[in-house]
């Protein structure tokens, strides 16, 4: 499911700046959610944290997503989470109550937050169970979309290098503890990210370039972004022309294959 690191070049979008890359990600959500529902009545995908998903999410609840988006047949979950109270400045699904699922104009169908008020391995099987009762016994959680970031180490979602959870082929979720800060999370797994029929990595700035580099080079695969590879979906990447300022590598790759 991890495959070749490299991608097609149709699904590198370079935007001038953060808004403009908040833009393109906020229509490639858009279009998502609309082709979930319009084959099953329904769409569901997992978001990020961090403060660049902050830009993007803040712009949900502007126009013309605010008033387009069918957000009542809409099902949200979260890629990870902080074992933190929800109301600490440190939990994403605090975050993006504040940021847009609160200011929606019509709320979502339902929202699936990670329970933070239980031990790490509880959380963590517990929120395989929501997984469970959402998608249906005896079926695989497809998300229409993950919305993800990296890490300056490579990290995606709680997926840290070097940690066993990188391993992990049957359980859709896992507890980690690590990243900054250094705390207990729960997060989804390889099993689970390599299903969605889209996976959107957004990146800006240019502290984020050398990674993006390697990634997209495909010079180091080991990287945990570089093994989101979703077997029959796709993967996009939106960035700025900070984050990009690294990729020569990768587009001289495509300019010999």
């Amino acid at each position: 499911m991890e495959g070749d690191s490299r991608m097609n070049p149709t699904d590198l979008r370079v935007e001038a700046d953060a808004p403009s890359a908040w833009r393109t990600a906020a229509a490639i959500m858009a279009q998502a959610i609309e082709a979930g529902v319009a084959a099953t009545g329904a769409a569901v995908i997992a978001v990020s944290g961090g403060e660049t998903p902050r830009g993007l999410h803040r712009l949900l609840v502007q126009p013309p997503w605010a008033d387009t988006i069918p957000w009542e047949r809409l099902h949200v979950f979260w890629v990870d989470e902080r074992l933190v109270p929800y109301e600490d400045p440190a939990s994403n699904f605090g975050a993006a109550l504040a940021d847009w699922i609160d200011r929606l104009p019509r709320p979502p169908a339902g929202l699936y937050p990670v329970p933070v008020g239980l031990p790490p391995e509880a959380a963590a099987e517990r929120y395989a169970r929501d997984l469970l009762r959402h998608f249906g016994p005896g079926t695989e959680p497809i998300f229409d979309l993950v919305v993800l970031g990296i890490g300056d180490d490579g990290h995606t979602a709680s997926l840290f290098p070097g940690h066993p959870v990188l391993d992990e082929r049957a359980c859709w979720t896992a507890a980690v503890k690590g990243g900054v800060p250094d705390v207990w999370r729960v997060t989804l797994t390889y099993p689970v990210l390599n299903r969605a029929r889209q996976a959107l990595f957004l990146v800006t700035g240019a502290g984020k370039a050398d990674v993006v580099g390697r990634v997209l080079s495909g010079t180091d695969p080991a990287l945990p972004a570089a093994r989101v590879r979703p077997a029959s979906g796709q993967v996009t990447w939106v960035l700025d022309t900070g984050a990009a300022e690294r990729i020569e590598r990768y587009e001289a790759g495509l300019r010999k294959a």
